[in-house]
């Protein structure tokens, strides 16, 4: 009777707490329970401005005046190796307590504790945790004599009564407790091994290419261990990354949403200030944080600082705890002896692993050992046939390969391999084909490298899931069994046809059953035809983000499109300049893609359907500056509108009788001529008694790149400049205003737009919204109408 009284109430817990299919989510997260906890400090500011590895918490979701109570703190551990350890954390200033109310019963008590000074140079740090259930202490650790800036493990088996209250007794020392969680001590009892939640381990390769793996074709397999996995796995035959370089392909598959739709954008490494608020400011679902909200722990062992938010480039996508290295050629081994820790630490609870290594990422360089091995792999008639950089990139593919089979084999020597989920993926290709040598090679200087041009080598990545046993050996007795492979001592499923890993997100969780409702991951879920007898989904385009371009991949054909002012590459050693704005390859006669039929008139036709593809399926959400031009009184008009937008040109609307052109990414010069014409009176055409104009009223519509707000820019009519209106109260001013961005957005059409005699220009604010509430709106109509009396607008 005592056993079950306890795990009846952990189990009513996680009836209560549970966001989906939560018999899997046993642990209490003290972080997500922040938020109905009671604080005896608020903390709405940065408390230490010395320390810049940190930012307020994402995942609480606490007000903006508690919003410090949880932070992302980020220890720089070992100096050498740039080893910055970052956790989740609830955040204890001197004198801080948290009561949270904790169903009664025993609980483990697991977390990594840290400690800074108050001040940067402080010599040493001290202070008490004490723990109570309700007024009754049960626990205190004394942390005087610890080192500054170094996590320590924390944990303890616990009696609740109802309530934990954590109080920090400190004069000048401030305490971080990551990844604080509680399990309840007979939470395993109620799982047998085939119904335990299955931990997942997503491989993620830094610059693999498909056609490297002997899995996908490569005649002598540098990548043995690999290749076996894809034999018993879920293996997409010809899979593509959604972005041409890291940033952006990997926050499109966590996401399962391109990086520009995040708000993120793909032009460069930082992530701006804007950016940051429109990623933040709407709702997220991505891997880590669906996992953590269904009981698993997630971790990410990585080299890749576009997981941290204090950097100005990464974002915090939920982990309870990131491990990244920083120092390239020896992070491998690292990264991988942490994967091996984790892997055995963690064996007995539901985990979610996202390990990222950075080989064989440029410069290559794998160990020599690896170059030996594959020397004696690949015979010398076909190793020559490659470049030198090409020959030690197979050597770094075969290093990976070895590193991953470490993990393996421990996973084997643990008892959880068969049991554990693992996805294998490369964020991206690498470029080295002579032929492809088009693109402005700002980063690497080089051909060999990525993140300039979209052709199949660079976008075309390795992407194979190998499934639980038991989840497996259900398959083999279902309709699903045609989609297995025919090879002998395999059990792989095969998809065939074009795939994305934008697919990635829900496939996983949808083969686990833990994708929530009413999601934000809008690519396809593979796991409806593989756990299923229905026929696999097609993806029928393939959209890719690069920097300041993208691509369109169908089966027959790849269309490449480069932004307004970015249409300038280069295609020789030498440099030449040469405009490119287009490309177009057919698949089915041309898969080297060699010959660009944008620029032939044979591809006429096929490069209108392109373009038509492109348009109609509307890939990415933009802020549109809208113009409004009113209908022209003259017997001639000539008009003429000059704009610079902050935002950077992306893509425009406009009727056939306006012309556009663009001389830079920012600047943009509209023009549209018109003259009236006779018709008879009581036409249909008829404008006045007199004539009748072709000149009507037009919008326009320039997308934008960044959802910037700013728009300067000066119109005139017949040669006379004539006031403009702009923004959502239609303010008029004959010439530019330097400070435009808060007035110029209209999350609506603004009032009275289509009856306006002047010209009227605003930003519809379509992506990244104004936010406006219907109080706002309201309030909005009273600013108007104060305005109208100063003389600002005049109807």
């Amino acid at each position: 009777m005592r056993k079950i009284l306890p795990f009846a109430l952990v189990l009513c817990f996680c009836l209560i707490h549970c966001l989906n299919k939560s018999e899997f989510r046993f642990p209490v997260d003290l972080v997500l329970e922040l938020k109905h906890a009671r604080s005896k400090i608020k903390i709405a500011k940065d408390l230490l401005p010395y320390h810049w590895k940190k930012n307020p918490g994402r995942q609480s979701g606490l007000p903006l005046s508690r919003k410090w109570e949880n932070t992302q703190i980020t220890f720089n551990t070992n100096k050498d190796i740039f080893l910055n350890h970052s956790l989740d954390a609830l955040f204890f200033p001197p004198g801080q307590e948290y009561q949270f109310s904790i169903p009664k019963g025993k609980y483990h008590f697991s977390s990594l504790m840290g400690l800074l000074g108050e001040k940067e140079f402080q010599s040493s740090v001290s202070g008490k945790l004490k723990l109570y259930s309700g007024s009754d202490p049960i626990l205190e650790w004394d942390f005087t004599g610890l080192p500054k800036e170094q996590w320590q493990k924390k944990g303890e088996t616990i009696t609740l009564d109802g309530e934990l209250r954590l109080v920090w007794e400190s004069k000048d020392s401030y305490l971080f407790i990551g990844e604080p969680l509680l399990y309840p001590s007979e939470w395993s009892e109620s799982f047998s091994d085939v119904k335990k939640p299955k931990s997942v381990v997503l491989i993620v390769i830094d610059s693999a290419r498909k056609d490297f793996f002997g899995a996908y074709g490569f005649r002598h397999s540098v990548t043995p261990v690999m290749d076996e996995l894809a034999k018993e796995s879920v293996f997409f035959e010809n899979p593509f990354a959604n972005g041409n370089w890291t940033k952006p392909s990997m926050m499109s598959f966590f996401h399962s949403e391109y990086s520009s739709n995040l708000g993120l954008g793909n032009s460069w490494f930082s992530t701006k200030p804007y950016q940051r608020k429109v990623y933040y400011g709407k709702k997220r679902d991505n891997l880590a944080k669906t996992f953590r909200e269904a009981g698993y722990f997630t971790q990410t062992i990585m080299n890749n600082v576009f997981f941290l938010d204090y950097t100005t480039v990464g974002l915090d996508l939920g982990f309870h705890n990131s491990f990244q290295v920083g120092m390239d050629i020896v992070d491998t081994e690292v990264l991988t002896n942490k994967a091996i820790s984790f892997v055995s630490e963690k064996k007995d609870i539901p985990y979610f692993l996202h390990f990222n290594l950075n080989t064989p990422h440029a410069s290559y360089s794998p160990p020599q050992e690896d170059m030996l091995a594959v020397r004696k792999i690949v015979p010398d008639s076909e190793f020559y046939r490659f470049e030198s950089p090409v020959q030690r990139y197979l050597g770094e593919m075969h290093y990976t390969d070895r590193e991953i089979g470490r993990l393996v084999r421990k996973l084997k020597e643990l008892g959880t391999y068969d049991e554990t989920m693992i996805i294998v993926t490369g964020d991206h290709g690498e470029l080295f084909s002579p032929e492809h040598d088009y693109s402005y090679h700002f980063i690497m200087q080089t051909r060999f490298g990525h993140g300039e041009t979209h052709y199949d080598e660079e976008i075309n990545v390795p992407y194979f899931i190998k499934l639980p046993k038991s989840m497996a050996k259900n398959l083999v007795n279902t309709k699903t069994k045609s989609l297995f492979s025919e090879e002998k001592n395999t059990a792989q499923i095969r998809i065939s046809g074009q795939s994305s890993l934008m697919s990635l997100a829900p496939t996983i969780l949808g083969l686990l059953d833990l994708k929530p409702k009413n999601s934000t991951y809008q690519g396809v879920d593979y796991a409806t035809c593989i756990l299923q007898s229905n026929p696999c989904p097609k993806e029928t385009y393939i959209y890719t983000e690069g920097r300041m371009s993208e691509s369109v991949r169908t089966e027959s054909y790849k269309y490449i499109r480069r932004y307004p002012g970015f249409t300038t590459v280069r295609r020789t050693s030498s440099g030449e300049p040469h405009t490119m704005a287009e490309e177009l390859y057919d698949l089915k006669k041309d898969p080297k893609e060699l010959k660009n039929l944008s620029i032939e008139t044979e591809g006429g036709i096929l490069l209108q359907m392109a373009r038509a593809d492109f348009r109609r399926e509307n890939f990415l959400k933009r802020n549109g500056i809208r113009i409004w031009i009113p209908p022209c009184e003259e017997a001639i008009c000539r008009d003429f509108l000059s704009m610079n937008v902050q935002g950077s040109l992306y893509d425009w609307e406009a009727p056939e009788t306006v012309q556009i052109n663009s001389g830079s990414a920012k600047t943009v010069l509209v023009v549209k001529e018109s003259k009236q014409v006779k018709e008879p009176k009581g036409s249909k055409k008829e404008y006045d008694p007199k004539f009748q104009t072709e000149y009507q009223p037009e919008e326009i519509i320039l997308k934008t790149v960044n959802p910037e707000l700013g728009a300067y820019f000066q119109f005139t009519r017949n040669g006379k400049t004539i006031p403009v209106r702009f923004g959502k109260y239609g303010l008029e001013y004959q010439r530019s205003m330097t400070n435009l961005d808060d007035l110029i957005v209209s999350e609506r059409q603004p009032d009275g737009l289509f009856q306006s005699p002047l010209p009227w220009v605003y930003n519809d604010g379509a992506f990244s919204g104004s936010g406006e509430t219907e109080v706002q709106k309201e309030m909005g109509k009273e600013v108007k109408k104060i305005l109208e009396t100063w003389g600002y607008i005049h109807e």
